[in-house]
């Protein structure tokens, strides 16, 4: 019998190095982890921290709601309720159940809309 020769694997390229994580232009997203640094999608409260949606994940982190708002205002978006923020390009939908409104954002979440913020919704022609 003839050996077959063993075949000859092309060498594979060492993988690239990551990329360094750019500090954001969004103030609140440098409180953040570098991992946690993704599009933000929504801030809410709870308690005496308020949590932090981005394409990346949620995170906590102890500020005051007016705070993280203000700090997020390179971002277009809207406060919809007392404890909630949302970015409108983080909105998929806006639902009703019964007489009450919500917008479902791209991680699926519902978000409350109160009376006093459906104006917003109307603005941007998505009510």
């Amino acid at each position: 019998f003839a050996e077959t020769p063993e075949p000859v694997l092309p060498e594979l390229a060492p993988e690239p190095a990551p990329e360094p994580v750019a500090e954001p232009s969004v103030r609140l997203l440098q409180r953040l982890g570098p991992g946690s640094r993704g599009e933000l999608w929504a801030i809410s409260v709870r308690d005496h921290y308020v949590d932090i949606q981005t394409s990346l994940g949620a995170s906590s982190i102890l500020l005051r709601f007016g705070d993280a708002m203000a700090e997020a205002d390179a971002v277009e978006g809207a406060q919809l309720h007392r404890s909630h923020w949302v970015a409108w390009a983080a909105v998929e939908a806006v639902e009703r159940d019964g007489a009450k409104l919500f917008v479902r954002l791209k991680h699926g979440a519902r978000v409350p809309v109160s009376r006093n913020h459906r104006a917003k919704l109307e603005a941007r022609g998505l009510l």
